[in-house]
C-alpha cells in the first residue's frame, strides 16, 4: 500500500514571488521595481562597491565606531555616522543630530580622504533608474546618508519604517521604503540577512523581545536569506521583519542607508 505523502514545512512556506533577484538577470531598474512592488524578497547587486573596495576595506577599521542607543538596542550594534532614529525625541529630531552629522562628515574625510562610496552607490542608482536621487531633507536640510555598521552579535528580528516611527517629518514622504547594505567586509561565517514576508501587525507585540520580536512571529511566513560577497549591495523592503545572523570570524561591516520612492518620482536617501 502506498504511503500517504506529506508536504514538508519548508516546501509549504515556499513563495516564488519572494526570492532574491540578481541585478544581472533583469537590470537594476526592473529588479528594484519588483522589490518595491513586493514581487521579490531581496535584490542582489554584485560589484556595486567594486571601485576602491580594497582601499576602503583597509581603512574601514580606523574610525571609532559608536553604539546605537544601548537603552533600546541590546545586543549592541556598532555604527560610524549618525542614525536619524537615535535622535527622535518627543516626536521631533533633536538639534544635536545636525552637529553629529557635520562631525561625521569631517571624520569621514579625515579617514577616507576623497573616497566616497556613498556617491558611487547614489550615482549608480540614478544612472540605472533614470530618476533624481538625493538625500532626504527636514526643513530643507539634508540628512546624513551612508553609515558604516557592524552587528558583532547579529540582530533581533525587527523592522524599520520611518512613516510609522517618525511620521510627517521628512519634507518628502516616501510611499515605499527600502534598505540597502553594501558589504565592505564580510564574515568568515554567519552574517546572513534573512527577510520574512511579514509586515508588522498589532498582534505581533504579544511576542515582543526587547527592541525586536521572538522567532515564532514569523514561523509561518515565507523568507529569503542572503549571504553577500564583498562589494555586493543587497536591497530589501525593511518594512518586512528581518534579521542579521551573528557573524563569526572576520568582521562584517556594511555601508548602509534607507531609500524611499516619493509620489513625485524621486528617490530619497537617509541613514
Amino acid at each position: 500500500m502506498e504511503k500517504a505523502r506529506t508536504e514538508s514545512p519548508i516546501a509549504a512556506l515556499a513563495d516564488e514571488t519572494f526570492a532574491a533577484m540578481q541585478v544581472a538577470e533583469s537590470g537594476a531598474r526592473r529588479a528594484l521595481q519588483k522589490l518595491a512592488a513586493g514581487m521579490c524578497g531581496a535584490v542582489r547587486w554584485p560589484g556595486l562597491l567594486s571601485q576602491h573596495l580594497d582601499e576602503i576595506a583597509a581603512r574601514v577599521t580606523q574610525p571609532s565606531f559608536e553604539t546605537y542607543d544601548e537603552e533600546r538596542l541590546v545586543p549592541p550594534i556598532l555604527k560610524f555616522g549618525p542614525a536619524v532614529h537615535d535622535y527622535y525625541v518627543n516626536g521631533k529630531l533633536h538639534e544635536e543630530y545636525w552637529k553629529k552629522a557635520e562631525t561625521a562628515r569631517a571624520a569621514w574625510r579625515h579617514h577616507f580622504d576623497e573616497l566616497d562610496p556613498m556617491k558611487t552607490v547614489a550615482d549608480s542608482l540614478a544612472g540605472e533608474l533614470g530618476i533624481p536621487v538625493r538625500p532626504a531633507t527636514i526643513d530643507g536640510k539634508s540628512l546624513y546618508v551612508g553609515i558604516l555598521r557592524e552587528f558583532p552579535h547579529g540582530s533581533k528580528i525587527h523592522y524599520d519604517e520611518i512613516a510609522r516611527e517618525f511620521p510627517g517629518h521628512l519634507d518628502e514622504e516616501p510611499i515605499v521604503q527600502l534598505a540597502f547594505n553594501c558589504h565592505v567586509t564580510v564574515a568568515d561565517e554567519g552574517g546572513e540577512l534573512t527577510v520574512w514576508k511579514h509586515r508588522w501587525v498589532p498582534d505581533d507585540d504579544s511576542r515582543k523581545d526587547g527592541y525586536g520580536w521572538l522567532s515564532d512571529v514569523v514561523a509561518h511566513a515565507p523568507s529569503v536569506t542572503v549571504r553577500a560577497e564583498a562589494g555586493e549591495g543587497v536591497f530589501f523592503d525593511c518594512r518586512n521583519l528581518h534579521q542579521v545572523a551573528q557573524p563569526r570570524g572576520s568582521r562584517r561591516i556594511t555601508l548602509s542607508a534607507f531609500m524611499g520612492f516619493t509620489l513625485d518620482g524621486n528617490l530619497i536617501l537617509w541613514s
